[in-house]
């Protein structure tokens, strides 16, 4: 013998518990969010080459009222003859919300209504044309861009980068770093004229303490005779700089800078002979340091101008 029975339907449901972080007293307002998912089946429809929304537009919170109440509706990107049907009047507006790979935007369908009350959570429509091929769109984008990279990649390895030797790039070069080599051994010359000053300052020193004359014209004598063979040795330099194409830069400082050094010299060599001379003549030291203050002065400023060119040079 069976006995037969009813099974009651069971209604599947999720219960939403908010809990504020403090009391709540009336006239009290505070901030929070919630979200949920839809299965897009029950909702989005075709009909007449159209789809369709058909959704609730009220609250998903029951028995409250909302002073103002704004619902936004965000279609594919490429969806178009956009329409609304809704069962009371509302305030309605399009916008544009961009996402990740979107191209013309994704239109926002906005809804805004005051004064909601739960007799306002009727359904409403909202009607568009949506091609699917759009659909494609992005993952195209993607293929696409992939594709680039790698080709682009194969192309970049191979490519010969390399700088032809005969091209004038590469020949420019060339010059360059001849002109850099020779503009450094130049400095280098300068660099001995200026420690043969020295010598001469140290040997007008050792005049002072001693009074030994004849040493401090053996001094003068072998400076001068290391000026010509430092100034044999800069003169074809010179020419190889000067005959270079690259060297419109650098050629008027260093013209400059050889005659500095030669007026320099010649200063220095002046000085000298005039201590000297007063020194055997056996004239005090206040009168020799008269004599001698015009041509220190020029000589201070000539040194320093000399020093400023060759930093100069050696920063390029």
């Amino acid at each position: 013998m069976l006995n037969a029975f009813t099974c009651p339907t069971i209604l599947l449901q999720t219960q939403l518990e908010i809990e504020p972080r403090f009391p709540l007293f009336g006239g009290w307002q505070t901030t929070f969010t919630i979200g949920y998912g839809l299965p897009l089946q029950d909702f989005v429809f075709s009909a007449d080459g159209k789809r369709f929304l058909n959704i609730t537009f009220g609250s998903p919170m029951e028995e409250i009222l909302i002073e103002k109440l704004i619902v936004k509706v965000v279609l594919p990107e490429g969806s178009k003859d956009i329409d609304v049907s809704a069962p009371f009047p509302t305030n309605q507006w399009q916008e544009v919300k961009y996402s990740h790979l979107d191209i013309a935007g994704r239109p926002v369908l906005v809804l805004e209504k005051p004064d909601v009350i739960p007799e306002h959570n009727l359904h409403f429509q909202v009607y568009y044309k949506f091609n699917n091929i759009s659909l494609l769109i992005e993952p195209m984008m993607l293929i696409t861009g992939f594709f680039l990279l790698f080709v682009a990649c194969i192309a970049y390895m191979h490519t010969d980068m390399s700088i032809s030797k005969n091209s004038p790039s590469y020949l420019a070069k060339l010059q360059w770093d001849e002109v850099q080599a020779t503009v450094q051994q130049i400095q280098g010359i300068f660099h001995q004229c200026l420690a043969v000053h020295d010598k001469l300052e140290t040997s007008l020193h050792d005049l002072s303490r001693t009074g030994d004359a004849k040493s401090c014209k053996a001094a003068r004598k072998a400076a001068d005779a290391q000026f010509k063979e430092l100034a044999k040795e800069l003169k074809p330099l010179l020419l190889s700089v000067q005959s270079s194409p690259q060297s419109y830069q650098i050629w008027p400082k260093l013209d400059d800078l050889v005659a500095k050094e030669r007026e320099l010299q010649d200063k220095l060599m002046a000085r000298h002979a005039t201590v000297v001379d007063s020194v055997e003549k056996k004239q005090r030291g206040q009168d020799i340091e008269n004599r001698i203050s015009s041509q220190q002065q020029k000589i201070a400023a000539l040194r320093q101008e000399v020093e400023s060119l060759l930093e100069y040079l050696s920063e390029i």
